[in-house]
């Protein structure tokens, strides 16, 4: 889905909502859960509307390949929050585990052993946690 700057302001969280429905499913919307602070609902709302909709649902590059810019920015700047969910969205996006491992060991001469390290612990992580919340899900 493309989109631009005309889009209905209405519609703008929706429009994001369904590319972070195609990326997670419905599980993403568990993390923006209304705070009762409106700058931060307003914080949370914006940031959603702006990636999602100004950026990711833009038709030029598919979502997989947004996924591995997302991963090597992230890492760079040292985000591993962000790159957690990333990962994350890189394995919905079509990337395998040992894909997202090599991307990160490209990063090594570029960003430097230590945010490298980070990026591998943080992959990791996330793929423990991801297979366990999937064992836990087929037990139910």
């Amino acid at each position: 889905m493309s989109t631009d700057s005309t889009v209905e302001a209405d519609s703008r969280y929706e429009v994001a909502a369904e590319v972070l429905d195609g990326i997670f499913g419905p599980s993403w919307r568990d993390k923006q859960k209304k705070t009762g602070f409106k700058a931060v609902d307003d914080f949370q709302r914006i940031a959603v509307e702006h990636c999602y909709t100004d950026v990711w649902s833009r038709d030029v590059l598919d979502h997989k390949t947004r996924s591995v810019a997302c991963l090597s920015i992230l890492a760079t700047l040292g985000t591993y929050d962000e790159f957690k969910l990333h990962v994350e969205a890189a394995l919905a996006n079509g990337w395998s585990h040992e894909e997202v491992m090599e991307i990160v060991l490209l990063l090594i001469p570029y960003i430097g052993v230590p945010k490298s390290i980070k990026a591998l612990r943080v992959a990791g992580e996330t793929f423990q946690e991801l297979f366990t919340r999937d064992a836990e899900a087929k037990k139910s």
